[in-house]
């Protein structure tokens, strides 16, 4: 009996370990204000979340600054039930509510922000369950994928190759892994969505050029089991902001 509860007691923690995130891109209006966006994520989001628990935000833009760009917010959960009551705790946040003001009055037709907010909540990968932070610098480049897949058991199968074999190949090449996660729900599914970091674009090609060439990766691409399990990625290559906690 000892033993049984002690097998349940490890696997409850295991699971429990695997964080959840939600991932917003803000996709903004041309000309859009998005000085009131980011005052709100640094004065009013980001220190309500941190009072509710959740310890590090990270906020980033489109590296390269194009118009009009994005911005995009990734905050991880310790747990789905986290997750589940975030908003209510803000909506009884009075410290927030006040803080927010600006950004839920100054708002119309005349006053255009963002064309809408895209939103991925992703489960954390069993061999990557929670977010690895890298020590950063001002001109750290974050490199985020997503990688939809064919059907279902497709996802299925590249997670696993993840897991089994490929995050290691990340780490023995440099590819600086941040978070990996199971698109549950958003745009686009079934896909998984990740994040990487690099100290600067040299990097970033230079051991991406490491991995292709890695004997391992290219006995695990050429293998059966893992065949049609990716059928498009979507790339993008963003900056963390000055008050981002990435």
């Amino acid at each position: 009996m000892k033993k049984l509860l002690l097998l349940l007691l490890l696997c409850s923690f295991a699971v429990s370990a695997q964080e959840y995130y939600e991932i917003r891109t803000y996709q903004m209006k041309f000309k859009g204000n998005t000085a009131l966006l980011e005052s709100y994520l640094s004065k009013a989001l980001i220190p309500a979340l941190n009072s509710y628990g959740v310890s590090k935000v990270g906020v980033f833009k489109d590296y390269g600054k194009p118009e009009p760009g994005i911005v995009v917010v990734a905050i991880p959960f310790s747990s789905l039930a986290s997750y589940a009551g975030y908003k209510d705790a803000l909506e009884k946040n009075a410290t927030y509510q006040e803080a927010a003001k600006a950004y839920f009055e100054n708002v119309g037709l005349d006053k255009p922000m963002f064309e809408k907010i895209s939103t991925y909540l992703a489960k954390g990968f069993a061999g990557h369950p929670s977010l690895k932070l890298p020590i950063t610098n001002p001109g750290r480049v974050y490199e985020w994928r997503t990688y939809e897949a064919y059907n279902e058991d497709a996802l299925k199968r590249k997670i696993a190759m993840f897991n089994d074999e490929e995050l290691k190949i990340f780490d023995t090449v440099g590819l600086h892994n941040v978070f990996f996660g199971e698109v549950l729900a958003g745009e686009n599914t079934p896909c998984l969505s990740y994040m990487v970091s690099f100290e600067n674009m040299a990097e970033r090609d230079a051991n991406w050029a490491k991995f292709q060439a890695n004997p391992d990766w290219k006995r695990i691409s050429s293998d059966a089991k893992y065949a049609n399990s990716h059928s498009r990625t979507v790339r993008k290559f963003l900056e963390p902001t000055s008050y981002s906690q990435w």
